[in-house]
């Protein structure tokens, strides 16, 4: 337990020390003032009240489609492929730590580091919403709006389990990063060509949020989709685990 708590908070610094890191969580408390500028200046030209009280919801489309999953793909390309590139994997495994103690060290820092993004994204979103929102947008549901992120949070924490399995196949940053993005864009395209292929792919949940806003979704629907959701999770980190413990270093 030691092992794996040294490991963690050195991934996390890790993280945080990284310059690409730092550089998207700027980027990203940005993204939601330009949208909300764009539609302030497209307000007198539409003639529509284009800032509503649901802004910070409707954002997470947008962060957990695009902004999230790319964030995902550079830093899991960075924890794996590039580590055993450098051979700094090989070093760290020197340490009085084991190999599942290494490998959920790497992903529990993804997922704080996932959970610190939303906070941050839904933060900025809640404060542009307050504060140049229209008329009559002020309130904010703070139940609805946690729930969301929360369900966000999740599936994108599942989504990374999947990228992080794929990532143990690979020793370029590079090569996985442009894997990952034809992967997952393939995969997100495949609903409109393969009937049915949404109910049993992870990719197809970046929206899962939408369901727990909905008051006509019905207990089982979201207990089904909690159980998918979470059940890839565990089984790709599961094989994840399995692939990294016998990859040579």
């Amino acid at each position: 337990m030691d092992g794996l708590t040294a490991g963690f908070k050195n991934e996390l610094q890790l993280m945080i020390y990284r310059k690409k890191t730092i550089f998207f969580f700027a980027i990203s408390v940005f993204i939601p003032l330009l949208l909300i500028a764009l539609f302030h200046s497209l307000q007198p030209v539409l003639g529509l009240f284009t800032v509503s009280p649901t802004y910070p919801v409707q954002m997470l489309e947008i962060y957990t489609i695009f902004l999230i999953p790319l964030f995902l793909f550079l830093e899991i390309a960075d924890l794996f492929p590039q580590e055993v590139s450098s051979r700094t994997l090989k070093l760290a495994l020197l340490r009085p730590i084991t190999r599942l103690g290494a490998y959920m060290a790497k992903f529990l820092a993804l997922g704080v580091a996932i959970g610190a993004l939303l906070l941050l994204l839904g933060t900025v979103s809640t404060l542009c919403n307050l504060i140049f929102g229209t008329s009559g947008t002020g309130s904010i549901d703070a139940f609805g709006l946690l729930k969301a992120y929360v369900a966000a949070f999740l599936s994108m924490w599942s989504l990374a389990a999947l990228f992080v399995c794929m990532a143990q196949f690979f020793r370029s940053a590079g090569g996985f990063l442009v894997f990952s993005i034809l992967i997952y864009a393939g995969t997100k395209a495949a609903p409109y060509f393969l009937q049915g292929f949404s109910s049993f792919s992870i990719t197809s949940y970046t929206g899962w949020y939408s369901l727990w806003l909905g008051h006509s979704i019905s207990v089982a629907k979201l207990a089904t989709g909690s159980v998918f959701v979470l059940s890839s999770l565990v089984m790709f980190l599961a094989l994840g685990y399995i692939f990294f413990e016998r990859k040579e270093v």
